[in-house]
């Protein structure tokens, strides 16, 4: 059973936004979470930044190799505590299906398999899926929601056969996943906790997810899998004034699957 505080956050750091990065980094001081997920780190100084600041901290810091491709990178950051993890491998994805304003950005998926100090693995997917469009008020959510099913996919693809545990997190930009074998965790794997993370329209947009199929019974599907799963101890959103978004620290355990993914 491996036990971790993860905090996942979108910075809103947009290349004509206000440089929050010091800010936030002196703040990822104090709090200190084992595993950090950040998105929309997109300005190369502030993610060296980052990178510097947070390895004076204690942290092992991984970026993708995501530049030169588009104007702006995937914006993924990912920060473990060496005290706690080390980064076994690390591997990025640009995502296949996507639409309008994400072609300006490298989007994808970042995808690092850590070791704990008991030598358990465990993999952590950072990403920040499609989000809404112009094209979406015209037609309809439906369109998003299948670039969405198809972004969750690609990661299903890419972890298949995995006897590690894998946990998806990030700006997935939807309150409900539209998945069927990826599962937003809740509080006690409650379906009615409720949360926002996104302040202009309080939305739930920011989760940390996992895969039914790995802690299925082999031959029998979705038995007990909410016994068997992840279990999320704590969920807190941290009022902070230098995003759109909220952060938010969850507490989690996270036992060896059962089985491995069969999709």
């Amino acid at each position: 059973m491996i036990a971790a505080e993860i905090m996942t956050y979108n910075t809103h750091g947009l290349p004509w936004s206000r440089n929050t990065a010091n800010d936030i980094i002196g703040w990822l001081k104090t709090v200190k979470p084992t595993i950090v997920c950040l998105q929309e780190i997109f300005v190369d100084s502030t993610r060296s930044l980052y990178c510097e600041q947070l390895t004076r901290y204690g942290y092992a810091v991984a970026t993708p190799n995501d530049t030169s491709v588009t104007w702006l990178s995937s914006g993924l950051l990912t920060a473990v505590l060496e005290s706690e993890f080390r980064i076994v491998s690390s591997c990025f994805c640009p995502y296949m299906y996507y639409h309008n304003v994400e072609s300006f950005a490298n989007k994808g998926f970042f995808s690092l398999t850590l070791r704990d100090t008991l030598g358990s693995h465990i993999t952590i997917i950072n990403t920040h899926t499609q989000s809404n469009t112009i094209v979406s008020w015209w037609f309809g959510d439906d369109i998003i929601t299948t670039i969405r099913k198809q972004q969750f996919a690609q990661i299903l693809q890419f972890v298949k056969g995995s006897s590690y545990p894998v946990l998806i997190t990030g700006d997935l930009n939807c309150e409900v996943s539209p998945h069927p074998y990826i599962r937003f965790l809740r509080v006690a794997n409650c379906n009615q906790t409720k949360k926002h993370t996104f302040t202009e329209t309080g939305e739930d947009l920011d989760h940390l997810a996992w895969i039914p199929l790995q802690y299925a019974d082999p031959g029998c599907g979705y038995c007990d899998i909410e016994r068997n799963g992840p279990l999320l101890e704590s969920c807190k959103v941290i009022p902070v004034p230098w995003s759109d978004h909220e952060p938010v620290l969850w507490k989690v355990r996270i036992p060896k699957p059962k089985q491995r993914i069969k999709e």
